[in-house]
């Protein structure tokens, strides 16, 4: 039988199964700053509690679930794809990425994708189950401690969509912010959804300062319902109404992804269309490149067709970026994850 995983409980529990041994209550923060501060990767590390609650912890609750079967690295360092597992199978995937102002880390939230998304390699591997907020948090963890350095982003943008598994990455958040742990500002996370209304509204009172992303990819629902075919039970309209809904409670902006595919979703209509479509709201569409899938038949907009797109938006009052291609080097660019090795 597993055991369970300490970072499945609570910070109340920790203490509490710490202080039931006999042990006073110090010493849970004492194994929290351990693992979210020193990364530890066994109890046995932890020098400064005593033996006999090492081997107590060590026998009845998993520090980790998680293990890393691969790391993978681009020439330039900038980005890392990590492969973990569990029981030797591969699970879940989360990158590292290098910017001038720190790194970011992006977590999977779910075992496959139950979205299917029709440009995406996750999409392909059906859905298993939710990931639990432990092995969220661990895929975090283990990053830290590969690379001996304190991750100082999180995006939620890896396999799977967070909005259905709502509790687990809301917890995991939750514990990740707490001044006690990782002390991680929710302002500097980032929850990344194809649009799924209820949770949205939801969301917006939950937030307390963590942005919100919405992979949008498409300014209709023909479109869309092409691209992303959970469209067809969350439609465009209904999303739109949600995300109008979140910017009014937090009044914070939000950010929208757009994949240009050739041919697709890239015509200066389509521009013309998303402008208008966001024309009410304080937020950022942030364009990005397609990235190679197996399998699939897609091609990448022409450099002069995401000018033109760009230039549409900006002419319409719409801020706008183009995001950088990192991670490809790795397959572990936007849309590529696909739980192998390579």
């Amino acid at each position: 039988m597993e055991k369970p995983h300490v970072l499945d409980l609570s910070l109340g529990q920790i203490e509490k199964t710490i202080t039931q041994q006999g042990f006073q209550r110090y010493r849970a923060q004492q194994l929290i700053e351990w693992i979210f501060k020193k990364f530890a990767s066994s109890y046995e590390e932890m020098s400064d509690l005593p033996k006999d609650l090492r081997d107590y912890m060590a026998q009845n609750l998993s520090l980790s679930t998680l293990s890393m079967l691969a790391c993978y690295s681009d020439r330039s360092q900038q980005s890392r794809r990590y492969l973990w597992g569990l029981n030797g199978m591969p699970v879940a995937e989360s990158v590292l990425l290098n910017y001038k102002y720190g790194t970011t880390g992006c977590l999977s939230t779910q075992v496959g994708c139950p979205v299917g998304c029709s440009f995406c390699a996750s999409g392909k591997l059906g859905f298993e189950r939710n990931l639990t907020k432990g092995e969220i948090i661990d895929q975090l963890i283990g990053m830290c401690r590969h690379t001996r350095e304190r991750i100082s982003r999180l995006v939620f943008m890896g396999t799977g969509e967070p909005f259905f598994n709502y509790d687990n990455v809301m917890s995991a958040i939750e514990m990740l912010s707490e001044a006690s742990t990782y002390d991680m500002s929710r302002r500097k996370i980032t929850i990344s959804t194809v649009g799924i209304p209820a949770e949205i509204r939801r969301f917006a009172h939950d937030s307390a300062g963590v942005r919100l992303a919405v992979s949008l990819h498409a300014p209709s629902n023909d479109t869309r319902n092409m691209l992303i075919p959970v469209n067809e039970v969350y439609p465009l309209n209904e999303v739109m109404s949600s995300v109008r809904y979140f910017a009014k409670v937090t009044g914070q902006r939000v950010t929208f992804e757009y994949m240009l595919l050739k041919g697709v979703n890239d015509s200066s209509e389509d521009a013309r269309t998303l402008a208008r479509l966001v024309s009410d709201l304080d937020c950022l569409v942030n364009l990005i490149p397609w990235n190679p899938v197996p399998g699939v038949d897609y091609e990448a907009s022409e450099k002069s067709q995401v000018h033109n797109f760009k230039g549409i938006l900006e002419k319409n009052h719409v801020k706008v970026t183009v995001r950088r291609r990192l991670g490809i080097g790795v397959k572990g660019a936007c849309g590529q994850l696909q739980r192998a090795k390579r």
